[in-house]
């Protein structure tokens, strides 16, 4: 157990990539129990949810109610395969309800809008071909769908024996939300407020995408000090209690984020040229597109905030200093 007051387990399971696990949560309460998060879906992971089950003595019939912070494969992915095994709810908020539908449910439409958007910003084709594939490789992981009941921001929830609030922490995705317990200060984060690393923001394909989503991001990260948090539980990393000192950290590491990224636009680079001076060499293609979609979100912050420029030669988009 992480936290006897509120009934919480965590239940880590582990991710095929650089960025090798993710924390689940289990809440005990008085007629059962509550998931928050499902992992991706993938052998390890079933496994993993059975092995917990078995140790805990959990029937299927006693998983209550599944909340999901939001919409991505390693806290979307198994939440199918769970609502089947288990005949619980799914919950998630609207907004990233919607992004299920449009990113995972619909013909993956998401591949061409990527490719559309990674080309106009400088990638050149070899590279772009597989961080494409790498994406739709990722896709994979989150069949079979659950279906999905959703949650509107502010919103009280029962999870275990205590309520829960809703916060909507738009940024890592437009519909992110957190899930607070307010008599004990605890805070189930998601991806939203990590302890060692910066969650990823990302630009999306502006297909109802926000255009914004940095601004969004510092604008919810500031929004937790209204909530006089004790305790993060996190989807990556440690629990943490220094909450004040985090948000502070991750409010400089993107102020100079925003100065280097300024400054390697300079004259004139594309998106592209930014990313590989900004990020490390060694990316795999996977994290190649984390890395591309997370310098274009930096970018047009600062072309919002008037400090760059876009303009485009022979179907290539530039950013330069205005």
């Amino acid at each position: 157990m992480i936290y006897q007051p509120l009934g919480i387990y965590k239940v880590t399971f582990p991710l095929p990539f650089r960025l090798n696990h993710v924390n689940c949560y289990a809440v005990k309460g008085t007629p059962g129990w509550w998931l928050i998060d499902a992992g991706l879906q993938r052998e390890a992971t079933i496994a993993g949810w059975k092995q917990f089950f078995e140790e805990q003595a959990i029937k299927p019939s006693d998983i209550k109610g599944i909340y999901l912070t939001h919409f991505h494969p390693d806290h979307y992915g198994c939440s199918g395969w769970l609502q089947k095994y288990t005949g619980a709810p799914v919950y998630i908020g609207e907004i990233d309800a919607e992004r299920v539908r449009h990113y995972w449910k619909s013909d993956h439409y998401i591949l061409d809008d990527l490719n559309t958007l990674f080309k106009e910003n400088g990638m050149p084709e070899d590279i772009l071909n597989e961080t494409i594939s790498s994406v739709n490789n990722l896709i994979r992981y989150t069949a079979p769908h659950a279906e999905l009941t959703t949650l509107k921001p502010g919103q009280m929830v029962m999870i275990g024996d205590f309520k829960y609030q809703v916060i909507l922490t738009p940024g890592h995705t437009d519909g992110h939300i957190c899930f607070y317990n307010l008599e004990e200060g605890v805070l189930l984060s998601g991806d939203h407020l990590l302890p060692e690393i910066s969650s990823n923001i990302s630009l999306w394909p502006q297909t109802g995408a926000d255009p914004d989503p940095l601004a969004n991001f510092l604008r919810a990260i500031d929004g937790i000090r209204s909530l006089s948090c004790k305790l993060v539980l996190p989807a990556h990393g440690n629990p943490f209690s220094a909450v004040e000192e985090r948000i502070c950290q991750l409010e400089a590491h993107h102020k100079a984020r925003l100065q280097e990224i300024k400054n390697y636009a300079g004259s004139g680079s594309t998106a592209y040229q930014v990313c590989k001076q900004v990020f490390r060499q060694d990316l795999s293609f996977h994290e190649l597109r984390f890395a591309m979609a997370e310098t274009l979100a930096h970018l047009v912050y600062l072309i919002y905030k008037g400090e760059l420029e876009k303009f485009s030669i022979e179907g290539i988009d530039y950013f330069k200093i205005r």
